[in-house]
């Protein structure tokens, strides 16, 4: 199957599930050998657990395993943005003409109409965690640490900051490795500062504050409307 452009990444934002789907071979030489008769691997993440979806009108969090797998795959080919993609990019041909060979869900989640659970829980950023980051060097000369859990520019759980920390751990072993520095903006940086010191006096989210004033304002106005009236 071929793309549009060169690593095209793809979310599906008309699917109830918000599919994100990746087609693996992308990023990989051609003489790699994906499995008999396979010429395509992809990689698909559901993002919205909340939102019933289309054949079983469940939400994902609620589905037995066959019928997340029967939402994901019915989701993809419902997709109208997709599917002109894929014509557009293999001569007219269709997604329904592209044989689908398996399709697997990762092992490690356990699926129960109560609620979907992985094995071992999920570990990501929070204001408790910040702080015990470990940095990708350590005291061990040859031992280096590299994963989204280790302290990054990205800042957070994620695959960037994943991406980020091989760098980080691959420039300790290899200086020419290039490390590009992250980006912000002064007026992100201001909006940074100015969460961090609404965290520290325990203040609701700044966003919060700055709702909570426009709201105040619009009583304050009516109010003098309607005194005034």
């Amino acid at each position: 199957m071929a793309w549009p452009r060169e690593r095209t990444a793809i979310a599906l934002t008309d699917s109830p599930f918000n599919i994100t789907l990746f087609a693996n071979e992308q990023s990989w030489p051609s003489h790699i050998d994906l499995g008999e008769e396979v010429q395509s691997l992809w990689t698909c993440t559901a993002c919205v657990a909340t939102v019933p979806g289309i054949v079983h009108g469940k939400p994902l969090r609620n589905c037995i395993k066959s019928e997340f797998m029967d939402e994901v795959l019915a989701q993809i080919r419902a997709s109208e943005a997709l599917e002109g993609m894929i014509r557009g990019a293999n001569g007219g041909r269709g997604l329904e003409e592209f044989a689908i060979l398996k399709a697997e869900v990762w092992d490690e989640w356990e699926f129960d109409p109560s609620g979907i659970t992985p094995e071992q829980p999920k570990w990501v950023t929070t204001t408790n965690t910040r702080d015990h980051r470990p940095c990708q060097a350590t005291s061990i000369p040859n031992l280096v640490l590299a994963g989204a859990h280790t302290e990054t520019e990205a800042d957070i759980w994620s695959i960037e900051g994943a991406v980020e920390s091989g760098r980080r751990a691959a420039k300790i072993f290899e200086p020419e490795v290039v490390v590009k520095p992250q980006h912000k903006p002064l007026a992100l940086k201001f909006t940074s500062w100015v969460d961090d010191a609404f965290f520290a006096l325990r203040l609701p989210h700044v966003l919060s504050v700055i709702g909570a004033l426009v709201g105040a304002g619009l009583v304050i106005g009516l109010y003098e409307l309607i005194v005034r009236s």
